[in-house]
């Protein structure tokens, strides 16, 4: 389903990767997550809250992270190290504070971002269904997972809970 919320972060992937990665991502699909989206082993997950809660998961291979921490390092990784998972960290941010701006929403707040390295799932708990915007580059697939909700106006936010699954 293309909400607005989905439409933010797909043209935020876009812009990032293009713009500070040069690297061009097309959307291929959207849908809920599912096992085949775990076969990425780098995750850059950042959490949401204010008028929009949840998690966003960016999922990327290994070669993908070297890469893309080569283009904003200028020099490109050839292990996993604090350069790759830093940059990985910053990529995700960049795209949640720029899908913030799509949105509209600067009363929106975002955590720090947490990198995973293997594969894993990333469970949000039994209401909470995520969807997954995938992309193909020229480095590899690349998705982007989202479990948003608009929030009510209640002075207690509602938490989207995450687990991590091994």
């Amino acid at each position: 389903m293309l909400t607005s919320e989905n439409q933010a972060f797909q043209k935020a992937v876009e812009e990032i990767l293009a713009s500070c990665l040069s690297c061009d991502a097309t959307l291929k699909e959207i849908g809920e997550t599912t096992p085949a989206d775990r076969i990425h082993e780098i995750k850059g997950i950042i959490g949401i809250s204010g008028a929009i809660c949840g998690t966003a998961a960016l999922s990327i291979t290994r070669d993908f992270a070297y890469k893309a921490t080569g283009a904003l390092l200028g020099e490109t990784p050839t292990e996993l190290n604090s350069d790759v998972v830093d940059a990985v960290g910053e990529i995700v941010n960049m795209i949640a504070g720029r899908a913030r701006v799509l949105l509209g929403n600067e009363a929106t707040n975002m955590s720090l971002p947490s990198v995973i390295l293997g594969q894993c799932e990333i469970a949000f708990g039994s209401e909470n269904h995520g969807t997954c915007l995938r992309f193909e580059t020229p480095w590899g697939p690349v998705s982007m997972e989202l479990v948003l909700k608009q929030q009510s106006n209640s002075p207690i936010p509602n938490v989207t809970p995450v687990a991590i699954l091994a």
